[in-house]
Formats: structure tokens, C-alpha cells, sequence
């Protein structure tokens, strides 16, 4: 996405927060969905609201009929 796209401006200046915060810093490099990122964060929050809807409503429905 857009962050990653800047990935060689931000991450050395992450690495010095991080580095200021915690006592091991993990390694930072830029994801590989470049403009893709977006679209994939959206389906994947879709589809899992799709799925709790789902099998909450299955799991309710059991509970209520006692089945």
C-alpha cells in the first residue's frame, strides 16, 4: 500500500522508536502486496465478519432449539 511504498523513507526512523521502547527490535521490511494491500485487508475483514455472522448465528441457533 502506500506505507510500504515509502518503506525506505519510514523504517529506519521505526527502528529508533522501537529501539527506544522495546529491547529487541524485529527486523522491519516492506510487505510484498504492494498496491494489493488494500484490497486484500478489505476481503480478509470480509470474509471474517462473514464467517462469525455465519457460525454465530449456527451456534445460537443450536443453542436456542437444543440441538
Amino acid at each position: 500500500g502506500g506505507i510500504g511504498g515509502n518503506a525506505d523513507l519510514l523504517a529506519e526512523p521505526m527502528r529508533r522508536a522501537l529501539a527506544a521502547t522495546i529491547p529487541v527490535v524485529p527486523d522491519i521490511v516492506a510487505g510484498q502486496l504492494g498496491e494489493d494491500a488494500v484490497l486484500a485487508g478489505a476481503i480478509a475483514t470480509a470474509l471474517g465478519t462473514a464467517r462469525e455472522l455465519v457460525f454465530d448465528r449456527r451456534g445460537l441457533h443450536r443453542a436456542v432449539s437444543g440441538a
